[in-house]
């Protein structure tokens, strides 16, 4: 198979290296200080066991780089962070042939449709990639975790064999791979999965750890997830497990007072991630923020169907003025009393209107 990955941080170098290492013919598309490690050392993808992977896929900075002679890819994986899809799309649409899938392996909601909207629904394959990575150094990868994997769902059903034989390929590369029938419901599952301890701990510079430790922070995690899992059912969405991750117990645990939940969604969640720090911290240090297409997306989800998402709406809203530089960070460094004050002002002006 013919594998182009648009974007080579850590889920899309380990995809494509896995990919690679097995067999398959993969191009990464990296930024100029990965592609130079990349070349001269190749693809290192350390594992959670101690022991690594190696991998030579090929490597370019831009797609006008990659040989027009040369067969279109079967496969473009889309592995760049949310803020990033609209550019891409016009990109990727050029380099897909009349046969090539696109696959999104982003986090998050609204992807999927803005790559349907360049290159038609029925080539885009919804991806939710479900274990723990990043990137040590450019041109090495760390897998954090070995309870994951990927699970993939067709946008558009092609009533082919499309879906198992990628289910195949990614097993092939020693990763653990399934098929949803519905793309939306899995998406909004690993949305509720990105949501616990990801902005709050953006926004206020706290570990997982420390924001559920606080229980009132951890009252405002559970709220923000029953919001998005009351729009979830009011959209006639089930939640369905993935990879490692029994999304249907998740939820069951969440709709528990919050003193029996604290402590199985806090071992939980610190057992998933690893070492990784969530990635909405992760993009506040890049000056982005994806919480648009998490927090954000729960928010209008919900007031297009006349539902109120009042956390997850301050949750977004609070993080991309801490980005945009319209916030102070300071006033809420590791100050969990200035979120929770936030709340409730926002609450008051709601309920004044």
């Amino acid at each position: 198979m013919r594998v182009f990955c648009y974007g080579a941080g850590a889920v899309g170098s380990l995809l494509g290296g896995r990919l690679s290492a097995a067999g398959h013919d993969v191009t990464l598309l990296a930024r100029p200080d990965s592609a130079a490690a990349l070349r001269q050392h190749g693809l290192t993808i350390a594992l959670s066991d101690g022991s690594a992977l190696r991998a030579l896929p090929r490597v370019v900075t831009e797609m006008a780089e990659a040989s027009p002679a040369a067969p279109p890819p079967d496969l473009i994986i889309v592995a760049v962070k949310g803020y990033d899809t609209a550019a891409a799309a016009p990109e990727v649409a050029r380099a897909c042939g009349p046969r090539t899938a696109i696959l999104s392996v982003q986090n998050g909601l609204g992807n999927e449709e803005l790559l349907a909207a360049a290159m038609g629904a029925g080539r885009v394959i919804a991806g939710s990639f479900t274990l723990s990575v990043a990137m040590a150094e450019p041109g090495r990868v760390a897998q954090h975790t070995t309870s994951g994997g990927l699970a993939l769902a067709e946008v558009e059903t092609s009533g082919g064999d499309r879906l198992a034989r990628l289910v195949r390929a990614f097993e092939g590369a020693g990763m653990r791979a399934v098929a949803c029938p519905d793309w939306r419901a899995m998406k909004w599952s690993k949305l509720l999965l990105n949501l616990l301890a990801n902005a709050s701990c953006a926004i206020l510079s706290m570990s997982p750890a420390e924001v559920f430790a606080d229980a009132r922070l951890f009252r405002l995690e559970q709220r923000a997830f029953r919001e998005a899992r009351r729009t979830m059912r009011r959209l006639g969405l089930r939640p369905v497990d993935l990879p490692g991750y029994p999304v249907r117990l998740l939820c069951g645990a969440m709709g528990l007072p919050a003193p029996l939940a604290r402590p199985l969604i806090a071992a939980r969640a610190a057992g998933g991630r690893g070492d990784k720090p969530p990635s909405l911290a992760l993009d506040v240090a890049r000056g982005r923020s994806e919480v648009a297409f998490l927090n954000g997306a729960v928010a209008r989800a919900a007031a297009e169907i006349g539902m109120p998402a009042p956390v997850n709406a301050l949750l977004a809203s609070t993080l991309e003025g801490i980005v945009r530089g319209v916030l102070n960070p300071a006033e809420f460094h590791r100050r969990p009393e200035a979120l929770l004050g936030a709340l409730r002002s926002s609450s008051a002006r709601v309920r004044q209107g």
